[in-house]
């Protein structure tokens, strides 16, 4: 879609309210409106022309964190849309598509994996994993609001507050996102044995356990003591469309 701007430069609006446009018009529930994306797309098309032209290295820390979180979600959002109707995001490119396309943030062509990889998860802050949204149902919903680096700690608890939630237990199993699997040294860092030692549990299923404690504070008390195992539940790649 974005060929139709190719050529017009846009400043990068701080509280990237072209984006959030899009968001207020197509998306509920953590579901997306893609036919109406690629029915109207200029609005997403006018933000990408901001991310694109976006002065990376003049911005803050937390402005930089908050326009690759948004440029990741809003490139995926193009991307699903360009190709919709879609089952699911690993039809495309042999379910490759995160490390065979490239993007333009700031001047700079990245892949989605590049944009995860050395922009946001090199940062330290496992949180983004709660943040960054994959099209799919198994993500963690995209958030109905766009990321600003004013508000953008809070907004980041706020996102795991609402992943953690989604934790479930059945008799003595606590089943949690495979992301904590698959990513799982980003969560040990932080929240492994040195946060909390959980008795029964250890590497990626205590981090995954200590994490859900931080952020559901209501289940904390009983998921520090323990006595329960951890299971990374089934993804759903499913595409997360209304």
């Amino acid at each position: 879609m974005l060929l139709s701007l190719v050529g017009l430069a846009l400043a990068l609006d701080p509280t990237h309210a072209r984006l959030q446009g899009v968001l207020d018009a197509h998306l509920s529930g953590g579901r997306v409106d893609y036919a109406a994306i690629k029915a109207a797309p200029a609005g997403l098309d006018a933000y990408l022309a901001e991310v694109a032209a976006a002065p990376v290295a003049s911005l803050s820390a937390a402005d930089r964190k908050a326009l690759y979180i948004n440029a990741y979600n809003a490139y995926t959002l193009d991307l699903v849309a360009d190709h919709f109707p879609l089952k699911s995001i690993m039809d495309l490119d042999g379910g490759k598509v995160w490390d065979t396309r490239r993007f333009d943030v700031g001047g700079q062509m990245l892949t989605l994996n590049e944009i995860e990889g050395k922009h946001l998860r090199s940062l330290g802050d496992p949180r983004i994993h709660a943040a960054v949204n994959c099209a799919s149902l198994g993500c963690p919903p995209l958030a109905p609001k766009v990321y600003t680096g004013a508000g953008l700690d809070a907004q980041l608890d706020g996102a795991a507050r609402r992943w953690a939630a989604t934790a479930t237990f059945s008799g003595t199993t606590l089943t949690v996102n495979k992301i904590f699997d698959w990513y799982g040294d980003d969560f040990t860092a932080k929240f492994g044995s040195a946060a909390h030692d959980i008795p029964g549990l250890a590497g990626k299923q205590e981090a995954a356990a200590n994490f859900v404690a931080a952020y559901a504070p209501d289940r904390a008390e009983a998921l520090k003591k323990g006595g329960y195992t951890v299971t990374f539940g089934d993804y759903s790649w499913a595409v997360n469309a209304r």
